[in-house]
């Protein structure tokens, strides 16, 4: 099945939305009946949420605050078979989409009974520099840099998206998409996120190498990097 990655954004600049207890509700309300029309049971959401607030990797390039990110296995993951979906999400604020791929080099662990999988997840948002042809671009990113990023970081899931194609007229130029889970600690602490085990050498070895692999493939000042808590939604039965 194709997958179907969406991004909620906020009007206001200032203002992220509502809270994310409250954001997910609406959300599930909102998408739950046409994903259930595409035989979808289960569906991924990031939200900024109490557990987040005040991480201290947060950075966002696309002038438009991040309010969620939606992600589900579709049949067919294009703008007319969606747009139920799609016009469900315009309900509460300007939408993004994108046909992606998904990959998994360090599988998710399981969620707990609130659906919130456990940790940090940090998505970010890729842009390709023009030096790079895609092909050069994508040979960097998955097969060269994946290793060194989850080396130098605490990492204990991520889940790569390569684009497709964008699915709304004025989606953000975006090559992909990248989830990394830390633990939660990572949030509030950087020798955590840098996993240094409690080294300044090790934290320093593993931001320089982070740094310089990163270069290779990403410009400076083009990547949304949004911390979020990950909620596994399931759907129990449709239109409700």
């Amino acid at each position: 099945m194709d997958m179907l990655l969406a991004v909620v954004w906020s009007d206001d600049p200032e203002r992220a939305g509502p809270d994310a207890s409250r954001l997910r509700s609406d959300i599930a309300r909102a998408v739950d009946g046409p994903l259930a029309d595409l035989g979808v049971t289960e569906y991924v959401v990031n939200v900024r949420d109490e557990a987040v607030a005040g991480a201290m990797i947060d950075v966002q390039v696309t002038p438009r605050p991040v309010l969620a990110a939606v992600r589900a296995r579709v049949p067919v993951a294009s703008a007319t078979a969606c747009a139920g979906v799609l016009d469900a999400l315009r309900g509460l604020g300007p939408v993004s989409a994108w046909s992606v791929t998904g990959s998994e080099p360090l599988r998710v662990p399981e969620p707990g009974e609130d659906g919130r999988c456990p940790g940090m997840a940090n998505l970010a948002f890729l842009r390709r520099p023009g030096r790079l042809d895609r092909d050069e671009w994508l040979r960097v990113w998955l097969e060269e840099h994946t290793p060194v990023a989850i080396e130098t970081q605490s990492t204990t899931a991520y889940t790569q998206h390569v684009v497709v194609r964008a699915l709304t007229g004025d989606a953000p130029e975006i090559a992909g998409i990248v989830e990394e889970v830390f633990p939660i600690e990572a949030a509030g602490d950087l020798g955590v996120f840098f996993d240094s085990r409690g080294s300044d050498e090790r934290m320093s070895h593993n931001i320089k190498a982070m740094t310089a692999s990163t270069a290779r493939f990403l410009d400076d000042g083009t990547v949304d990097a949004i911390p979020t808590g990950r909620y596994v939604m399931r759907i129990r039965s449709p239109h409700v």
